[in-house]
């Protein structure tokens, strides 16, 4: 019963995580395509992209204080696990390489809720990556336009 839980759980984190993606994905490419703008509006495009990076920072911020907050719970269950395969009221008497395996697979679905946590971290930081890039074009673009002295 605490698995199905818990799987469902993983399913809404995912479908989440999913929409927060695809919501950046859209972001990032509405600001690309600002970057085809006039000398006068590449000024308010700079300050989105500061304000976005910013946004990215709170939420990988937020996602690695979750994973913060997740391993000592893991690392209690795991305590707990192997000390129920180790002790007295055990199902089946086990060796020490089959205790760690049972534990293992009883953790799979903590493990996968961390992975899952620290992939969206990577997707988040990849984005900032994105992002300062389009901060670079905009700086790029406007020391052009002053050599050039074009508007």
């Amino acid at each position: 019963m605490a698995d199905l839980e818990e799987e469902d759980g993983i399913e809404k984190l995912l479908s989440k995580l999913k929409e927060r993606e695809d919501y950046w994905n859209k972001t990032i490419d509405v600001i690309k395509g600002k970057l085809m703008c006039s000398v006068k509006d590449v000024i308010p495009v700079q300050a989105e992209a500061i304000s976005l990076r910013q946004i990215l920072t709170e939420q990988i911020k937020s996602m690695s204080y979750e994973i913060y907050k997740l391993i000592p719970k893991m690392h209690t269950c795991r305590k707990q696990i192997f000390e129920y395969y180790a002790g007295a009221k055990a199902p089946y008497i086990t060796n020490a390489s089959e205790r760690n395996k049972l534990v293992e697979w009883d953790m799979a679905l903590h493990d996968q809720r961390k992975n899952v946590l620290d992939e969206h971290i990577n997707f988040l930081r990849e984005t900032m990556r994105n992002v300062d890039n389009i901060n670079y074009s905009i700086k790029n673009k406007i020391t052009i336009l002053q050599l050039t002295d074009m508007e």
